[in-house]
C-alpha cells in the first residue's frame, strides 16, 4: 500500500507541475508587436516634402 500512495504523490507532483509550468508560460508570454501600416498612396515626387501640385493648378499663384 505504500508503493502506491507515493506513486500517486508522485504523479500528482508531476501534474502540478506541469500545470504550473502552463500558466507560467501563458502569464511570460510577450505581447504581439501591433501589424505594421498601411504604405501611404505614392501619388508623385516632390522636391521639398510638401504635397505635390496637381497639373491644372501650377503656376496659378494669386498676387494681392
Amino acid at each position: 500500500m505504500e508503493l502506491g500512495s507515493f506513486r500517486n504523490r508522485m504523479i500528482a507532483a508531476a501534474l502540478l507541475g506541469v500545470a504550473g509550468s502552463i500558466v507560467a508560460a501563458i502569464l511570460n508570454r510577450r505581447p504581439q508587436p501591433p501589424a505594421p501600416a498601411a504604405e501611404p498612396p505614392r501619388l508623385g515626387y516632390s522636391r521639398n516634402g510638401s504635397a505635390p501640385t496637381p497639373l491644372a493648378e501650377a503656376g496659378t499663384e494669386t498676387a494681392r
